[in-house]
């Protein structure tokens, strides 16, 4: 009977052991891919009669949400689908309508850092004005104690701020300028209103007030018999606080934010692979916040979360459920990012919460918790979100975006290459380089007076020694030419020098000419192959150009760490390489 018993014990607790195996496979696994697919059709289908599709987040999200399916499953047309196009319509339209001063809609800083992320996500390039915008506006909404939050509150939230964080992170790495202030600010007051516990509450934190980082009790009732109106431990709001944490720890240089490059392709030049960064290296770009503090708050909020993560499972009506997932897979990713552990496809947290997320969904393929908080269409988005790990996959995607290949590979007038529809094209044109040459460095020559009469791609002289000597004029002419010249220059000094001629280049990023400067920019963007560049626009400002002569210098010891790049150093001369 005892051996009876001990087997039925055994047999029993293997059975219990096996049921998180269940769903144990990463997002492209058979069956979680069916259960996101389940999801994506029912947003596919008439949401028109749901409360949240009447607010202008509400398009968004289930947009993103169609928009991340089709990418991580590699399903074609995810921009042009029609839910993706009302989304990027509506976030235009939030883009427009948020910027107004006058503009108090509870929802202003969501939105705003909702549209910023689908724009962002989708179509960076094609909608780089409202994107500015809209990061003009979450960073001038900022509250002073540096939350973001309902606009006629005086008080930061948890849930606003993280959103509007996300939003900064992937401008930045889309190569945007994001105020460094901004992030500081953010990550301070996310560690003043952590609880000594390790979590953070929704809002009406107790904030002991800038410059002051000692952590207090962010429990908040009414009355002894009521409950925490704060819902501090709440699983969300802690989720909310330490993902945001992570992520302006990283965009701060505190702690590591680079996912492991991809392996190396035999066919690239070993001197354009991603470099990775060594954390002993990073050097944090603001003294504002303090180093041991915030290292404090991250293992604080890691031990909570150890202690409590299991708990969520165990709750009869847990707090905004699909919210949580969706924000703890973000957490999970950028503090892998910070400890540079490799991501593994299916860990623990993510089958169980792929398991939780099974038995939630819905026949239709919504999601529906115990207690309804979004709405089925908001609740299916944060579920799809969770299993197909977006936050990983925007991440991958950034990786992927700014990896360095071989100029080989560039069309063979690479300088003169431009992204049209999405596609490089150029203009193969022929042109007497002595000739031309004269003409250029003649201060009495008449200005050309369409540049298209200029050759795009002019031939140098076959011989070595003559072809050299062609070089080294053009690359003075970038600096003492007619601003026409000095156009020209820069094209055919990137074309034939390559990676050589970024420290020149670097220089005529400051060239008075936007013309000039343009080519400049461009020329920089098909060398590196970072077609996004960083984000200088095509008439900058002086702020502008140094902050991309910086971000451009940054990449080029990048890709050639031996180099010893002064200020003074980048200038055409005939030494310069």
């Amino acid at each position: 009977m005892g051996r009876r018993n001990c087997l039925l014990g055994l047999v029993c607790s293997l059975t219990l052991l096996s049921q998180p195996l269940l769903f144990a496979q990463g997002p492209k696994s058979a069956r979680v891919k069916a259960i996101v697919e389940k999801g994506a059709a029912f947003l596919e289908g008439d949401l028109s009669g749901l409360y949240q599709m009447q607010t202008p987040g509400g398009p968004v999200i289930v947009g993103l949400a169609i928009y991340k399916y089709h990418d991580v499953y590699g399903v074609s047309g995810g921009k042009n689908h029609p839910k993706v196009v009302i989304a990027k319509a509506k976030s235009v339209e939030i883009a427009q309508t948020v910027a107004s001063p006058s503009n108090k809609g509870e929802k202003k800083f969501y939105e705003a850092g909702l549209a910023a992320i689908l724009l962002l996500e989708v179509d960076p390039d094609a909608y780089r004005p409202q994107i500015a915008s809209l990061i003009k506006t979450i960073e001038s909404g900022q509250k002073e104690n540096g939350s973001w939050g309902y606009p006629e509150e005086k008080i930061g939230d948890t849930s606003v701020s993280q959103f509007c964080i996300l939003a900064l992170w992937t401008a930045k790495n889309r190569g945007f300028t994001v105020k460094t202030e901004t992030i500081a600010n953010a990550c301070n007051w996310l560690m003043r209103t952590q609880d000594p516990s390790g979590a953070w509450g929704y809002k009406e934190a107790k904030d002991p007030g800038i410059g002051n980082f000692f952590r207090t009790s962010q429990t908040i009732k009414n009355s002894p018999l009521q409950p925490d109106t704060n819902h501090v431990g709440a699983h969300s709001d802690a989720a909310c606080g330490l993902g945001s944490l992570y992520i302006s720890a990283g965009l701060l240089q505190f702690v590591n934010q680079q996912p492991e490059p991809p392996k190396k392709n035999s066919n690239v030049n070993s001197a354009l692979q991603v470099k990775k960064t060594d954390a002993q290296n990073l050097k944090p770009l603001t003294d504002t916040v303090p180093d041991g503090f915030l290292r404090e708050s991250l293992t604080l909020g890691d031990r909570w979360f150890n202690a409590n993560f299991g708990l969520f499972f165990r709750e009869e009506s847990p707090r905004w459920p699909f919210y949580f997932l969706y924000t703890y897979e973000r957490y999970r990713t950028f503090k892998g990012l910070a400890e540079k552990v490799p991501f593994a496809d299916a860990p623990v947290w993510y089958v169980t919460g792929t398991n939780y997320l099974a038995s939630k969904q819905q026949d239709n393929g919504s999601f529906i918790g115990d207690a309804v908080r979004g709405g089925p269409a908001m609740d299916t988005c944060f579920a799809m979100f969770f299993l197909m790990r977006s936050t990983l996959k925007s991440v991958l995607n950034l990786a992927r975006d700014t990896t360095f290949v071989s100029l080989g590979e560039l069309p063979e007038d690479a300088a003169n290459a431009r992204i049209v529809d999405g596609k490089i094209v150029t203009t193969q044109l022929g042109g007497d380089i002595a000739t031309i040459l004269s003409m250029l460095e003649d201060p009495n020559a008449p200005q050309f007076k369409d540049m298209k009469a200029i050759p795009a791609v002019l031939k140098l002289s076959a011989d070595e020694k003559e072809r050299q000597a062609q070089i080294e004029r053009l690359q003075t002419l970038i600096s003492q030419g007619n601003p026409q010249a000095r156009r020209i220059a820069i094209r055919q000094f990137a074309r034939e020098r390559g990676l050589d001629a970024v420290p020149t280049l670097l220089y005529a990023l400051s060239d008075p000419d936007e013309t000039a400067t343009r080519e400049a920019r461009n020329a920089l963007r098909f060398i590196s192959r970072r077609l996004n560049g960083f984000g200088m626009p095509d008439v900058p400002s002086a702020t502008e150009k140094a902050e991309a002569i910086e971000k451009w210098r940054n990449w080029y010891l990048q890709v050639r760490p031996e180099a010893e790049l002064e200020p003074e150093d980048i200038a055409p001369s005939a030494s310069a390489s």
